[in-house]
């Protein structure tokens, strides 16, 4: 990971989520102590972006995260205000709340967004695409949020069971779009996302007034 690390104080931030069909967008920030290298210290347990890993990877990592990080926090992007906006609003404002709620000397966001509303923190921040793969606070943030939407994604799936979101996270597979002509939209579907993926099948879902 880099050296970027050496930073007092550098806090790393990632989403999950961004892509779905449905659920919310989750975002979170991590900060290690100045100089800590995670991968060192845990050689068995390398942290990288969270795509990369299993699932029980990404649960045994999370508590090492919890543990010897200075800061762990999260943001959640509703589906009602994804809806009611659109998902690059979502994305940027998950990222301000973020780094507005932490003091820090440097702040590295995954992607490559320009974010507003940061006052004075707005020089301190920095969009890196991949930066998960290269900042190991920025990994540590893409583990959380994954971990935590996937959560809240198992929980939903509870409550609507046919669409698979226990596994599919909302994303928009075969099976996902399937149940989705089938059963029609939920309250926690995406509904601009839902349209675009179904349009080729022509008539409007069941439930859908969009």
């Amino acid at each position: 990971m880099d050296s970027i690390e050496d930073t007092p104080l550098l806090c790393g931030l990632d989403e999950a989520g961004r892509g779905p069909l449905a659920g919310p967008l989750v975002a979170a920030m991590v900060c290690f102590p100045p100089g800590f290298n995670f991968n060192a210290f845990f050689r068995h347990a390398e942290l990288r972006d969270s795509k990369k890993l299993s699932r029980d990877q990404r649960e045994e990592l999370l508590r090492y995260i919890y543990e010897y990080a200075l800061t762990v926090e999260t943001e959640i992007i509703s589906v009602e205000d994804i809806n009611a906006y659109n998902i690059g609003w979502a994305n940027r404002t998950v990222f301000e709340r973020l780094i507005m709620r932490v003091e820090a000397m440097q702040y590295i966001v995954d992607g490559n967004l320009k974010l507003q509303n940061l006052g004075a923190r707005a020089k301190l921040v920095k969009s890196v695409v991949e930066a998960d793969a290269h900042v190991q606070s920025v990994a540590a943030a893409s583990i959380v949020a994954k971990v935590t939407r996937d959560r809240l994604m198992q929980q939903l799936h509870e409550e609507f069971p046919v669409y698979g979101w226990d596994h599919n996270a909302g994303y928009g597979t075969k099976a996902h779009l399937a149940a989705l002509q089938a059963h029609g939209i939920t309250p926690h579907h995406r509904l601009k996302f839902v349209q675009t993926a179904l349009s080729r099948f022509g008539p409007k879902l069941p439930g859908f007034e969009g």
